[in-house]
């Protein structure tokens, strides 16, 4: 039964704002949501969304069929602007009305992407006014301006920062040229202030990418992923110090690039070992048939549309007892509703109700009458958005 999410609410207008140097003017910080209790190795899915004109929220629409896995592992709001203040001739955060929008609106904005486990980040383009994260000309400059960065994650319980160095205007106001050391001092920084668990992704466009000294001052090591900045195409990164599992070489566009280009895109992130695979501009509406072409080549799944989704987390279990093969199911819940699970293997079917938050429940299945483990089983979670399918494989155990 498909859900039409009625526990995700619209976006309601309020004022812009702008994040100067002198401090932010913004509101508490939300707690971070858990992440997901899934590590695959699967190639990372990277999704910007214009906010100018399409909802974050749609992001948590999309799941990797028969799992709780979000289709996207990265979502990118685009896009805050790095801009020039003439009078202190001094770089500052810029977030426009729909931007502040997403960002005060975290609850049903972001959260429910963070629950299902995509990381959300707030990418940074330039805005035509000389600043640039290419020009900073001291080291103090550059952390004036990390400073707000951070503020920003802090505030609204984002994971990371991704920078698009375009339409920076460099000279203009009078501002400086792009040197070799500017994005590396501003790397350095706000790796600084993030921590280590916190995402920092560059978009491979302008000089912060083409003018920065890589191997003569390890910025490279303060980077967790870079890509391909145009669509349809297939454009691996040249950043010295990465790996191929850090890098996206294929990038589509959902409303322009043909179906066919992106399915041959995913195959060759897959066939070539390339970590990432980039996609732009996810609008409303159902995109899950385009995007099952993707996600089937790099996970092996299909892409469902608004399936039933709930906090759970399962365990299974294989072992022998008495020469037969013994499942053990545990069910972990941390969602809001109560649930119920059903527990279908080759072995039997059994099922349990009554799963409030913070509970867990175990079922037990044993092989008898020539019943034989087959490696894989369904746990069917019900709750008031309808029921959701997961498949789980496990190991089968030489019990004889």
């Amino acid at each position: 039964m498909q859900s039409s999410a009625p526990r995700r609410a619209g976006i309601a207008a309020v004022a812009a704002i702008g994040l100067a140097i002198a401090g932010l003017t913004v509101p508490a910080a939300a707690s971070a949501a858990p992440t997901a209790p899934h590590d695959v190795d699967d190639p990372k899915r990277v999704v910007y969304v214009e906010v100018n004109s399409n909802d974050m929220a749609n992001v948590a629409d999309y799941t990797l069929e028969g799992t709780d896995r979000p289709a996207f592992d990265m979502a990118m709001i685009f896009a805050a602007n790095i801009n020039y203040d003439v009078d202190s001739q001094q770089a500052y955060l810029h977030l426009n009305e729909r931007v502040t929008e997403t960002l005060e609106q975290a609850d049903t904005q972001i959260r429910p992407l963070q629950e299902r486990g995509t990381k959300v980040l707030l990418s940074v383009l330039g805005n035509h006014q000389g600043a640039g994260f290419a020009n900073f000309t001291s080291r103090e400059s550059a952390a004036a301006f990390a400073d707000q960065l951070a503020d920003a994650v802090e505030t609204y319980g984002l994971d990371g920062i991704d920078f698009d160095d375009e339409w920076s205007g460099y000279g203009n106001n009078g501002t400086a040229q792009p040197n070799p050391t500017s994005f590396a001092y501003l790397l350095d920084e706000l790796r600084d202030r993030l921590g280590p668990d916190k995402l920092i992704t560059l978009y491979n466009i302008g000089p912060s990418y083409d003018l920065t000294d890589w191997e003569g001052t390890g910025a490279s090591e303060n980077l967790d992923y870079s890509w391909n900045p145009y669509y349809g195409a297939w454009n691996p990164p040249q950043v010295p110090g990465m790996t191929k599992d850090q890098f996206g070489a294929a990038a589509v566009d959902l409303t322009s690039t043909s179906v066919d280009r992106a399915t041959a895109l995913a195959q060759r992130t897959v066939d070539e070992g390339y970590g990432v695979y980039v996609t732009y501009n996810l609008t409303a509406g159902d995109h899950s048939a385009y995007l099952s072409k993707i996600t089937e080549i790099l996970t092996g799944h299909a892409t469902a549309y608004r399936a039933p989704w709930y906090d759970v987390d399962l365990e299974v279990q294989a072992t022998c007892a008495g020469g037969d093969v013994k499942l053990k199911v545990r069910i972990d819940s941390a969602d809001d509703a109560e649930l119920s699970a059903t527990v279908a293997s080759s072995v039997g079917t059994r099922t349990v109700s009554g799963i409030a938050g913070g509970e867990s429940r175990t079922v037990v299945q044993q092989a008898k009458r020539g019943a034989a483990a087959d490696g894989e089983l369904t746990v069917s979670v019900t709750g008031p958005d309808g029921t959701l399918d997961l498949v789980e494989p496990y190991a089968v155990p030489a019990c004889r």
